[in-house]
Order: C-alpha cells, then structure tokens, then sequence
C-alpha cells in the first residue's frame, strides 16, 4: 500500500483534520521531478512509521487545493501541523532535506547530523 495516497477532491479537510504532522504532497503524474522524488518518499516514509500522515495531491484533478495553500511549482511539500502550514519545500528536494524537515519539526535530531552523533562534528 501507498504511503503517500493520492487524496480524493473535497477531502483535504477531513485529511488535516485529524490533527498531527500531515505531508501534502502536490504532484502530477506527467512531471519527471514528481515521479523521481516518488520513490524517495516512500522510503522516507517506511523508515519513519506512525511519525506523519503523507498524502499526495494530484493537481490534474484538484486545482482548488493547489490554489488554497499558494502552491506555485511542483514537486511541493507542505507539512502541516494540527492544520496549520509549519514547513514548505519545493524544487529539487534531496533527501537530506527531507529528514532535516522532519527533525526540526519533530524537535529530533535527524540522522547522520552532529547532534544524533554522525557527521563530522
């Protein structure tokens, strides 16, 4: 099963709703960078269990959303908390981002930095 689900038109509210880290992930099948960065985020997904809800908006069939949080390119990341925007990432978005994001939102230290004890520092 899908980590990130393509979330129907009308269901947005009901999605963030629910309270918690929720990922937003406004997409299109025909955008090479989309497809590429798919892939990345199931995994991202799979090594952080129970810690977010991800969904994917597919912006062929849902333009009032895309509109509603100011969505300008895509791929587009918007990390929700309890329904109100606390993170964006757009453009090329490398993994490393991804978890620095996440850590900061979750006030944990993401793997590999200086305060989980990897890196260099």
């Amino acid at each position: 099963m899908a980590r990130f689900p393509v979330l129907p038109v009308g269901q947005v509210d009901q999605a963030i709703g629910r309270g918690g880290l929720v990922v937003l992930d406004f997409w299109q099948a025909a955008c090479p960078p989309c497809r590429a960065l798919e892939p990345r985020l199931e995994a991202f997904a799979r090594r952080h269990p129970g810690v977010f809800t991800a969904y994917r908006i597919d912006i062929d069939t849902d333009q009032h959303t895309p509109d509603r949080f100011g969505v300008m390119s895509i791929p587009t990341l918007i990390w929700l908390r309890d329904g109100t925007e606390a993170a964006r990432l757009d453009g090329l978005i490398r993994d490393a981002d991804l978890e620095d994001t996440l850590a900061r939102l979750t006030a944990r230290p993401a793997p590999g930095s200086a305060a989980s004890g990897g890196g260099d520092g």
